[in-house]
């Protein structure tokens, strides 16, 4: 091409051509250095790779040692823990109450039951003495006098340092068959089958059943003493109706004691245990109400006994 033809000036091409040479020149460093960088890299990777293929070969190694018994402790496998971060005390509780409420919901449970038998063990007054009152014609409504009568005679045979006598109120009536008589007999029945509760409130409408469970030669053991008869100790005292404030207790109401023998939750030997103990009360009633009947010449009472009609539990005086 002739130079007059050249659109730019010689010095202006050599220009031109020495600065692109330059820059390929520079492009191919940065090209060659990138290859470098990479090779560098992908080695570094490989022997990465080999170090940890080497370690994960000598951790199994160490692994089957471990289970083999061949060593007991291992100086390079670890378990790593990741440290809990540190909670707050509400953390801390609402963390615990998550984990264990239903023990502890069991456990407070369990206390408040176990608190609860104790104190009931601890506070319950434990009687001395039960005596069954079994008449059914209005004692029953002087229950604290009768107990306050009673415990003037009885011991502190619990230990407990008083003398607590609990009257069992449990009047039958024969020509009733309402739910508290049923009630009623089904108790009386589940306490003649033991051998506790030997003296027994009766009065003439008693059952002839019950009555047979009675002692009926208490005469025996108080010869002469005009107010033993079959049924037991007649109460028909004028002062002894006045100290139990029942102005119209009727004259026909005895003081029993059952007859021991084999129930089916004590023995005879263990009845007769406690007919002895109750005895011994019994005795003293019978000599201090006799004396006092005596010396007052009290004149008895004369309130007739409560006649019930069978067929209609209707009563008469």
């Amino acid at each position: 091409m002739d130079k007059k033809e050249r659109l730019v000036p010689d010095e202006d091409y050599e220009f031109e051509k020495s600065r692109a040479e330059l820059e390929r020149q520079r492009q191919q460093a940065l090209e060659d250095a990138e290859q470098r960088a990479a090779e560098e890299a992908a080695a570094k990777e490989r022997e990465e790779q080999r170090e940890r293929d080497r370690q994960i070969a000598a951790d199994r190694l160490e692994l089957m040692k471990l289970k083999s018994g061949v060593i007991e402790e291992s100086e390079t496998i670890h378990e790593e823990h990741e440290e809990a971060p540190e909670m707050t005390k509400k953390q801390k509780l609402a963390n615990f109450w998550y984990h264990y409420k239903i023990p502890v919901i069991f456990a407070v449970f369990l206390i408040a039951v176990v608190g609860f038998i104790v104190y009931d063990e601890v506070s319950r007054v434990r009687p001395d003495m039960t005596i069954m009152m079994i008449a059914n014609n209005g004692l029953a409504y002087r229950e604290q006098e009768m107990e306050e009568f009673f415990e003037k005679y009885v011991d502190d045979l619990n230990g407990d340092g008083k003398v607590n006598v609990l009257v069992m109120e449990v009047p039958l009536d024969s020509a009733s068959n309402s739910q508290m008589q049923l009630g009623n007999q089904n108790k009386v029945v589940a306490q003649m089958q033991t051998g506790e509760n030997i003296m027994v409130i009766t009065d003439s409408n008693t059952d002839t059943m019950f009555l047979n469970m009675m002692k009926r030669d208490l005469d025996k053991d108080f010869p002469g003493n005009e107010y033993i008869d079959i049924d037991g100790l007649s109460l028909n005292f004028k002062f002894l109706a006045e100290e139990l404030k029942f102005e119209n207790m009727p004259n026909d109401i005895h003081l029993a004691m059952r007859i021991p023998i084999k129930t089916l939750s004590d023995s005879k030997e263990k009845m007769q245990e406690n007919y002895d103990e109750a005895f011994v009360v019994f005795k003293r009633i019978v000599e201090d109400l006799t004396a006092r009947a005596r010396e007052t010449n009290d004149p008895g009472l004369d309130t007739e006994p409560m006649h019930r009609d069978e067929s209609s539990g209707a009563q008469a005086q």
